[in-house]
């Protein structure tokens, strides 16, 4: 399993050739950095959060509260499951989950 919040190594060759670029801002490598963190934050944290609700619905043998928090969690891994690109200045960031 990847580690929570760790930056995939393709995402920071990606940075890398962006920040070599002549013509590239350091402005734009922040802004990519910043926006990659948070999008790998919050879908961690996501996950995370629905992971432990349900297994709190296990716990208490809550089936509805179980179906519909899998439900949710299956949702969410499914619209990161193809990534998702970063777009700043014409530059893009593709972030793999």
């Amino acid at each position: 399993m990847k580690e929570p919040f760790a930056i995939d190594k393709d995402v920071l060759r990606q940075l890398h050739v962006i920040n070599s670029l002549e013509i590239r801002t350091d402005l734009t490598v922040q802004s990519l950095y910043a926006k990659a963190v948070l999008t790998y934050s919050s879908y961690y944290f996501r996950k995370r959060y629905l992971e432990e609700r349900i297994n709190e619905a296990l716990d208490n043998r809550d089936k509805e509260l179980f179906k519909t928090l899998a439900t949710e969690l299956k949702a969410h891994l499914d619209r990161y499951k193809n990534g998702r690109t970063l777009y700043e200045n014409g530059y893009n960031l593709y972030l793999t989950f």
